[in-house]
Parts: structure tokens; sequence; C-alpha cells
């Protein structure tokens, strides 16, 4: 059930969101045009149109095999988008030279469901990864960078922990710190509130929210958590069966009289844990 915080606090969030207008008003950062993807004779996604504005916070839903990961994978650059069309920033994708492709993935940052830390590596170790991946920067100002956005998530003073002495809140946000540790225009955040108590999840939101205010960024999030949707959500895609139901306002999807909206609001999704060794595979692009 909802709480009247939880109440009060999407009613803040609602009364601070851009209008509609001005959203539309902004440059898209994400365009897909007319995507089918299949796993043999399966189809999995179908004709999917979709967009994200500068500044938007997209929060994609959907239930279990209704296409919503292998979207994300499309979105992130771990599968081609053929047939069809994706831009992020402004450069197709399909088009793009593996160097290409690993240059704009120093603009984008992604946050997986489970961290992906490794435990071998401590806090601060973890969020200097992509720079120590994919710069040349000097050691100190590695430091200077993954310290800022450690203090920016809340934790600061925890970098030297391993991530064994985490909870799992702290776990979250050390991934989000890693993955806006390179100030990316764009982030995506795969089901963010997993595992994490109804007071954890509200501070995770709250996080997501400043994130956006502070750094003027794109969010993307596959989440589960109607509630949390309704509180961070500029705009609600939901899938089903490898098609968009509807994308539109938090009011228009909470709404909505289609009986299938409304039964996928309320269904919880299964998503495959990512380990530490596949997150710097995909963050090399191989």
């Amino acid at each position: 059930m909802t709480t009247q915080a939880t109440l009060s606090a999407e009613a803040v969030n609602q009364a601070n969101r851009p209008s509609a207008e001005d959203i539309a008003a902004r440059r898209k950062v994400i365009e897909v045009d007319h995507l089918d993807w299949s796993f043999g004779a399966r189809q999995v996604l179908f004709d999917i149109n979709l967009d994200v504005r500068q500044g938007e916070i997209m929060v994609i839903m959907g239930g279990s095999g209704s296409g919503k990961t292998t979207l994300l994978r499309h979105l992130v650059g771990l599968m081609p988008p053929l047939p069809g069309k994706i831009k992020l920033l402004g450069k197709d994708m399909g088009a793009l030279s593996r160097m290409q492709l690993l240059d704009l993935k120093r603009r984008i940052g992604v946050a997986f469901q489970f961290g992906a830390l490794f435990s071998s590596m401590s806090v601060s170790e973890n969020v200097k990864l992509p720079l120590r991946e994919l710069t040349d920067l000097e050691e100190r100002t590695m430091d200077i960078m993954a310290n800022m956005k450690l203090e920016v998530c809340n934790l600061s003073g925890f970098g030297h922990l391993m991530p064994s002495d985490l909870s799992g809140g702290m776990m979250k946000r050390a991934s989000i710190a890693r993955a806006i540790v390179m100030d990316p225009k764009l982030i995506f955040l795969d089901e963010p509130s997993s595992g994490l108590d109804p007071v954890v999840s509200s501070a995770l939101d709250d996080l997501i929210l400043k994130l956006r205010d502070a750094m003027d960024i794109s969010v993307v999030v596959v989440s589960h958590d109607v509630e949390s949707a309704y509180k961070i959500a500029d705009r609600i895609t939901i899938l089903d069966k490898g098609q968009i139901l509807i994308s539109d306002r938090v009011d228009a999807v909470r709404n909505s009289t289609n009986e299938r909206v409304q039964n996928l609001l309320h269904r919880r999704s299964e998503q495959a844990e990512i380990d530490p060794t596949e997150y710097l595979r995909r963050l090399a692009g191989d």
C-alpha cells in the first residue's frame, strides 16, 4: 500500500517535473526507430519506436519476457539495432566503428541490477574502473574524480572499504557512482531498487532525482517498482510481449483504463544477475 510519505514525496516531484511541452522542446538523446529483434525463429521486439529527451527520466517496465532487457541491451550498445535504428546522443549506433562506439560509451554510464562490483577491489577502485579502462588520466586525477562522485552518492569516506563491507543500498550507490564517474550525459539504471527495503529504495529515488537535476543528465531506468516509477519518472514505457503497450506521462499511465496496463504495473519482473567480469567485458565493448 502506498504510504502518506510516498504520496507526499511523489506530489513534490510532480510539482517539480518539467511540463510535457518543455520536454518535447528539448533535443533527443535517444531515438529508437522501427527496432525489431529475433532470437532464431522467436521474435522478441516488434517495431519499437521510442525517444528520450535531454534531462528526462524514462522508466521502462514490463513483465518477464516482455523484451525490456533485450531493449536495454540494444540501448547500451551490446546488440546491433538491425533491423531498425538507434541513435544515442545524435550518433547512429549501427553506423559506428568499434572505436567510435567506445568513444560513445565514454559519454554514457550504466549501473547493473546487482552492482557488478569486483570483490577484490576497494569501492574507490571499482568507481575508478571506467576511468582506468577508457582514459589516460593520471592516478591523482582519477582519485579526485572518484572521490567527488562517491561524495555525490553519499559515500564519502567509504572508498577504502571492500564491496563485502557494504549494505545493499550502499552497493547500489557505489554502482551509480561508477556510472557517473565520467560525467555522462546519459545513464542507464537496471533495477536500481531491486532487493532494497522501502526506506532505502526511497532514498535511492531521491539520489536519482538529485543527479538528474544537478548534472542535467537523461536517465533510463528499467524497473519493476511501480511506486518508484511514479515518483521519479517523467514518462513511463510499458512493454508487453515485445511491443510498446503504452508510453506516456505518469498520470496517463497510472490512470490508463487498459486492463493489461494495470495488470503489468503490478507484476514483478525477473532480471539476470551481471557479474563483475561481464561488466568489464561490456565496458570494453567485446
